[in-house]
């Protein structure tokens, strides 16, 4: 009986790892890009181009904290 009880709590244990280890891959993730994203505006900005991107980016960005949220919760 012991030994059953035993193998629940392991499986119950792996089950929660899995799921942080999910959520906190997601939140990494998500930092990369912002930091990859921004990287690219600031080479974009001497071109011009990169003035377009920035609402665009700010919006996204502003996504990206209400996804990790909702990830988190």
């Amino acid at each position: 009986m012991e030994i059953l009880i035993g193998i629940f709590v392991f499986f119950v244990f792996i089950v929660a790892a899995i799921n942080i280890g999910v959520v906190l891959l997601k939140v990494i993730f998500t930092i990369i890009g912002a930091v990859i994203g921004l990287f690219v505006i600031i080479l974009l900005i001497p071109l011009g181009i990169g003035f377009l991107l920035i609402p665009a980016i700010i919006i996204g960005i502003i996504i990206a904290i209400v996804k990790l949220i909702q990830f988190i919760f």
